[in-house]
């Protein structure tokens, strides 16, 4: 199978679901690569202020707004499934415009590599990182579901100022 061309790979409703009810938000959200909304429709069914954009137009949010080129934050906080080919550029722009608090459901496989390590968790650990305890079943945006998870992924979190030892939970 081959990789949906832009990266589009809807969030499972349960995967934000689990994650609100270990992880808690103060002020406003911004989910900037909202696909088809699946994460932003959640936030905002818990009552959360969310803007939500994408550099693609997939009929939800505001299109043809590249994150990586923004100069500044949108919102508080970021909750965000990015496109797992451009996350570490995502967690590093998040840094660079200082969002208060960033969470991005990443493979969990993303905790190896030295470049990584170098760029972003040397000097910009994450201050908390959920485990799924079952895998996730996340399937191209333009399928329809037809199996189960065989990735394992989790909840990365990174708040500013906090720079100590990683905690890690499972949900």
């Amino acid at each position: 199978m081959s990789r949906q061309k832009d990266d589009w790979y809807p969030t499972p409703t349960d995967a934000t679901e689990s994650f609100l009810d270990v992880e808690k938000f103060e002020g406003s959200v911004w989910e900037p690569a909202c696909g088809d909304g699946a994460i932003s429709k959640v936030l905002e069914a818990h009552g959360m202020d969310v803007t939500s954009n994408d550099l693609n137009d997939f009929g939800y949010g505001q299109s043809n707004i590249d994150f990586l080129m923004e100069v500044r934050k949108e919102a508080d906080n970021i909750i965000s499934n990015p496109p797992y080919k451009l996350a570490s550029d995502f967690i590093s722009k998040a840094i660079d415009l200082s969002v208060g608090k960033h969470a991005w459901l990443l493979r969990l496989s993303f905790l190896e590599g030295i470049a990584r390590h170098t760029r972003i968790y040397k000097n910009f650990p994450p201050a908390r990182i959920w485990v799924f305890k079952r895998r996730l079943t996340i399937w191209r945006g333009d399928e329809e579901i037809t199996g189960s998870g065989t990735t394992a992924y989790a909840w990365f979190v990174w708040e500013r100022g906090n720079y100590q030892e990683t905690k890690i939970g499972w949900i």
